[in-house]
């Protein structure tokens, strides 16, 4: 699959080890950390460049917010591009899921920082919207469950946002 394609799928991939364009992400963002270890004095070869990685809490709006919060501070501090892997759970996915809709988000961090509080501070999203979004949802699913009701509900409330994924179901 090019990778055009791969990035308008929304398929999950099940394999056991990493996609192909992952893998050459990856090398590259070594090289990246790499570059800013040497830059901060820190003093290690390739082959033994440590995988530093940062992970957010889960709570919500208030993880979403310290996440984004936290990435600013590494950013102004110089530190953002040591960190190799970025994860999170619950609140703190919604902060990556609104950086991700940016595909270069850590070179406009401050740019992106302003799109989503600016977001978060403006109108909800609109219940009318969440309810064509559940629609949508019951019939592109084959199984529908309370877990897609609140996820619709409580992310368009805290995220002010209904996401544009679609599910397909595959073969």
């Amino acid at each position: 699959m090019s990778a055009s394609k791969l990035q308008e799928s929304s398929e999950v991939r099940i394999a056991h080890s990493l996609h192909t364009n992952e893998e050459e992400f990856v090398a590259r963002r070594r090289e990246t950390v790499f570059q800013s270890l040497q830059k901060l004095k820190i003093h290690c070869s390739k082959s033994e460049m440590p995988n530093i990685a940062l992970l957010g809490s889960g709570g919500g709006q208030r993880a979403m917010v310290g996440l984004l919060g936290s990435l600013v501070q590494l950013d102004k501090a110089g530190l953002l591009d040591c960190i190799l892997y970025l994860s999170g759970v619950s609140g703190s996915t919604w902060c990556m899921a609104s950086l991700y809709q940016e595909p270069d988000w850590s070179t406009k961090l401050e740019t992106v920082k302003d799109q989503i509080i600016k977001r978060l501070s403006g109108p909800g999203v609109r219940w009318g919207d969440a309810f064509a979004k559940l629609k949508k949802y019951y019939y592109e699913k084959d199984i529908f469950s309370l877990t897609d009701v609140w996820a619709v509900m409580a992310v368009t409330e805290y995220v002010k946002e209904v996401c544009n994924y679609s599910y397909h179901n595959p073969a």
